[in-house]
């Protein structure tokens, strides 16, 4: 099992990328065109890119019931969290009106995808059926934060947002993965998809970190202390639990089971301080969730990827 060490050589690098992005953004390096252009490239290239590299022939996705269990597991722990954030924000004080529908949110949802995807590949070397999975989970994270996630800011759905760059190239992956169409793809035409996927990883993280500096303003601080300690009691203490139990005590492929150890450790998502500034949310809020839950994962998230393997024998 990786030490505790390597695990935090392979976490350092992220958190010195985001804090690059957030260092080019406040220096203004980064102005609103480039940054919108650079998160389209991403979003509509890059990323589908990744998916049609890493999910069409990968061991991890052999049969549609491994991608169906990744996918509900998603859903199912992402509604969890929504519940326990919810629960959690109660117990701290927080009413609707006054943040608690902006925390709900945003401690609900680890950062299930481009934090998560460079530790599997260090810690994973050689294997990509971790790293394949993470997409076909965030598909089930994704449908649980458009249908209950967006009616706890705003007291309606919104599926029709799950129709981007990445979910389509995540339905074109798997057809091909199950219909054997991958066998036929082009080795050209496989060679640029990896190419252009491999700039996806660090170009996303880099963009985390100028999000979280264009979002951070004036008042930030304000009752940060009680935010930031429940946000770490739920995302990186109960939600981790709960994930980590699923990982345990659910059956499941080992693949998948390494996958929910790394999720369980990381800290919250970026895109609910998007959500919160689209649909009337606290952007405040989601703001004080992710950076307090970054800072303290980099403590923590070693610890608790180096229990979580050995414990699932992975």
């Amino acid at each position: 099992m990786p030490s505790y060490f390597t695990i935090l050589s392979a976490i350092l690098p992220v958190f010195i990328l985001i804090s690059v992005g957030f260092l080019f953004h406040r220096r203004g390096w980064l102005d609103t065109a480039t940054e919108t252009g650079m998160m389209k490239i991403g979003l509509n290239l890059l990323t589908p890119c990744l998916i049609l590299s890493l999910i069409p022939g990968n061991p991890a996705l052999a049969t549609v019931s491994s991608a169906v269990r990744a996918i509900s597991l998603g859903t199912v722990l992402t509604l969890a969290g929504f519940l326990l954030a919810w629960l959690g924000g109660l117990g701290g004080g927080m009413r609707v009106g006054s943040g608690l529908r902006t925390f709900a949110i945003s401690a609900g949802i680890q950062n299930y995808g481009f934090l998560a995807l460079p530790l599997l590949v260090d810690l994973f070397p050689g294997n990509t059926g971790p790293s394949g999975l993470v997409f076909v989970f965030g598909v089930g994270v994704e449908v649980a934060i458009w249908t209950v996630g967006l009616a706890i800011l705003t007291g309606k759905a919104g599926l029709k947002s799950l129709i981007n760059g990445p979910f389509v190239a995540i339905v074109v992956a798997l057809l091909l993965n199950y219909s054997g169409g991958h066998r036929y793809i082009p080795g050209i035409l496989s060679t640029s998809f990896d190419m252009l996927g491999r700039c996806a990883v660090p170009m996303s993280i880099f963009m985390i970190g100028a999000t979280m500096s264009h979002f951070s303003r004036s008042g930030i601080f304000t009752d940060a202390f009680r935010v930031g300690l429940v946000s770490v009691v739920v995302r990186l203490g109960l939600h981790a639990a709960v994930i980590l139990a699923a990982a345990l005590w659910i059956p499941m492929e080992p693949d998948l089971q390494r996958l929910l150890v790394i999720q369980s450790a990381m800290p919250t998502a970026i895109f609910p301080i998007v959500l919160a500034r689209l649909f009337g949310g606290q952007p405040q809020v989601a703001i004080q969730v992710v950076m307090i839950t970054s800072l303290v994962s980099l403590v923590t998230a070693p610890f608790v990827i180096a229990w979580g393997l050995r414990a699932a024998a992975v």
